[in-house]
């Protein structure tokens, strides 16, 4: 298993729009090993006769059912514009 270098920790902090202190980033690394050294250790279970486990999840989404939309006249009465029946917005870029 690698050692977790400062570049590395500078790089993580970077991607994660994070300005760390160098004994923050110290501190960053070493727990970032610590997880490491905890993923290496399950790694190492034997799981080879071990069933998957699989548990049936309540769903609390409702009934997916047919109603009557909005009329077009509906959708579009407040837009501040619209052509061919989409809504038109000024250009971003």
């Amino acid at each position: 298993m690698s050692v977790i270098q400062s570049i590395d920790i500078n790089k993580l902090a970077n991607l994660s729009r994070l300005t760390l202190s160098e004994p923050e980033a110290v501190q960053a690394g070493e727990r970032l090993q610590e997880m490491l050294k905890l993923m290496e250790n399950l790694r190492e279970l034997d799981l080879k006769n071990v069933e998957p486990m699989v548990a049936e999840a309540a769903s609390s989404l409702r009934e997916d059912t047919e109603f009557q939309g909005l009329s077009y006249e509906q959708a579009f009465m407040n837009a501040p514009q619209e052509e061919n029946h989409h809504f038109t917005i000024p250009k971003v870029i």
